[in-house]
């Protein structure tokens, strides 16, 4: 059984005042009318930051919570199979289904370039360390699950998106604090070695 673990809309407001009438004596000089809000603009102030090309201007933080979890759940939602009471069910999207694939597409696309953003000096945590093993494994994943979904092909969607989960257990086992009793806390060399697996 195929199974996959868990892991701006701006509103435009606009007015118009009706025409007053006046006669020409009276008619006061006339003012320019305000600029009409552009479709999706938001009524937000905009802060606009000038920064150096390459420069860094997310935290990993941000980038795993905007970026990283959005486009992994996306994916997965889209590939293996969930249990109910009524059986099983394969969430791939069918071949015609191609709103699904597209956003299987640009899933596996963002997570492509995520772990590059991962790996840019002031970013990477660990830059000597197996972070950056990581970051590529990711990125991989992606390149994989881009080429399985342009082919539609179910078991290599599948199998992409397993990679996917491999590169983020494996980083968050390494770099993220966990409770005593947490999975995360195990040694996952040893955990593969004991399995009689190649260690990541």
């Amino acid at each position: 059984m195929r199974r996959l673990p868990l892991l701006l809309t701006g509103l435009v407001l606009a007015a118009a005042l009706p025409a007053l009438a006046q006669s020409p004596a009276a008619k006061a000089p006339a003012k320019p009318a305000p600029a009409a809000a552009k479709p999706g603009a938001s009524a937000a102030t905009v802060t606009t930051i000038s920064a150096p090309s390459g420069a860094v201007l997310l935290s990993v933080k941000d980038v795993m919570r905007h970026i990283v979890n959005p486009a992994a759940e996306a994916y997965w939602a889209r590939s293996g199979e969930i249990d109910d009471a009524s059986g099983a069910h394969d969430r791939t999207p069918t071949a015609a289904d191609e709103a699904n694939w597209k956003v299987s597409l640009d899933s596996a696309a963002q997570l492509v370039e995520a772990g590059n953003l991962l790996r840019m000096d002031g970013r990477a945590r660990d830059p000597n360390g197996p972070w950056n093993k990581y970051a590529v494994a990711l990125t991989n994943a992606g390149l994989s699950a881009m080429t399985a979904v342009n082919s539609k092909d179910v078991t290599k969607t599948f199998d992409a998106g397993s990679a996917m989960y491999d590169a983020c257990f494996n980083c968050h086992g390494k770099y993220i604090q966990r409770p005593k009793d947490s999975l995360y806390k195990h040694n996952i060399d040893k955990d593969f070695e004991a399995a009689g697996k190649p260690s990541h």
